[in-house]
């Protein structure tokens, strides 16, 4: 996209987290801005100028609290709910998309699904204090990815990749993912010394911190809205970016972060794309 393209793709990005954001007030859910949204707030007051999507988490209780209010109260003929590990999104987070507009990534551009413009709502874990077993729920949940991903159709030019798509489809029956699972989620105190966002793409040692930096949100500008981050978001960054995060990237690190889109249209609904 161009940077043009890319402005008119953050403006209808920025009406569907003011739904979002709407929807957790009215219902009392806390929920923070994470990874490259949060470093955006801070060190751009808005989005990255060249990131396309838009990422929030929550603990584990107010992610159950929001599944079981979205389920029931949203706005349907403006809105989506794409709920974590089912058919449709097979993977351990939840998209809530926007209705009549088009944001198609390649490795599901020919999937039956809802491909409406997203932001996506991951879900933090209760994690260990002992890092031993921390690690085994961040493996666990590596696993559960690569099984994701590959029911999702991911494409990949790594043999590497590929042969663990090929591996976690042969050996992750419907029984060692629901062990996997009961792993990852083994810890049902609220109240841990540490968090942790096993499911996204961060490694092990930028992926869990103590839960007292999420604290109580402080919000800040995010373009024209005021919007939540975690209290100690300094912290937060420094673990998950490095001491340096508010340096601009290198045009080689960059590149490690490609768009997401393939085929994007904040007008028109995916349904016009789809088969054609």
């Amino acid at each position: 996209m161009n940077p043009k393209e890319l402005k008119l793709l953050h403006s209808k990005i920025l009406e569907l987290v003011e739904y979002f954001d709407s929807f957790c007030k009215t219902h009392n859910i806390i929920y923070y801005l994470m990874g490259g949204t949060a470093l955006g707030a801070i060190r751009h007051k808005g989005f990255i100028p060249w990131d396309d999507d838009f990422d929030v988490f929550m603990d584990r209780e107010n992610y159950l609290k929001f599944l079981s209010k979205i389920r029931l109260y949203i706005d349907r003929e403006n809105f989506y709910f794409q709920e974590e590990n089912t058919d449709e999104m097979p993977l351990y987070f939840s998209k809530l998309r926007m209705n009549n507009t088009t944001f198609i990534e390649k490795d599901v551009v020919n999937r039956k699904m809802h491909h409406g413009i997203y932001i996506d709502i991951m879900s933090l874990h209760s994690a260990s204090s002992n890092k031993f077993i921390r690690y085994i729920q961040y493996f666990s949940a590596r696993i559960l990815n690569a099984r994701a991903l590959y029911d999702r159709g991911y494409i990949t030019n790594s043999k590497f990749k590929k042969l663990i798509l090929f591996l976690s489809r042969c050996l992750i029956s419907k029984q060692v993912k629901n062990l996997l699972l009961k792993i990852v989620r083994y810890l049902k105190n609220g109240n841990t010394e540490y968090v942790g966002h096993f499911f996204g793409r961060a490694p092990f040692y930028k992926g869990s911190f103590k839960r007292q930096y999420l604290g109580k949100p402080r919000v800040i500008k995010f373009e024209h809205l005021l919007l939540p981050v975690p209290e100690q978001i300094e912290k937060y960054l420094n673990i998950r970016y490095g001491p340096k995060f508010m340096q601009l990237p290198s045009e080689k690190e960059k590149m490690k972060y490609p768009s997401h889109a393939y085929i994007v249209d904040i007008n028109k609904s995916y349904t016009e794309y789809l088969d054609n």
